[in-house]
């Protein structure tokens, strides 16, 4: 799996959007939901997780990415 995003690295939050909308990403912010709020908002990509697992009607494994914003 690439690495999409790098840890300690900062983004807007339209950059991770269109990471989230082009990519089977799991998205862990500490501000709720104000991810999205605003395009030009900074996030810093904390840590970030390989093995999350999706059960559902197809088994699915995905990278999990813990953002705060600066």
């Amino acid at each position: 799996m690439t690495q999409l995003l790098e840890p300690g690295r900062n983004y807007t939050g339209e950059e991770l959007q269109k990471i989230s909308e082009s990519e089977d990403v799991l998205l862990l912010s500490s501000n709720e939901d104000q991810l999205f709020t605003d395009a030009s908002r900074e996030y810093r990509v904390v840590s970030w997780y390989e093995g999350f697992h999706s059960h559902g009607a197809s088994y699915q494994t995905k990278r999990a990415y813990i953002v705060e914003k600066v």
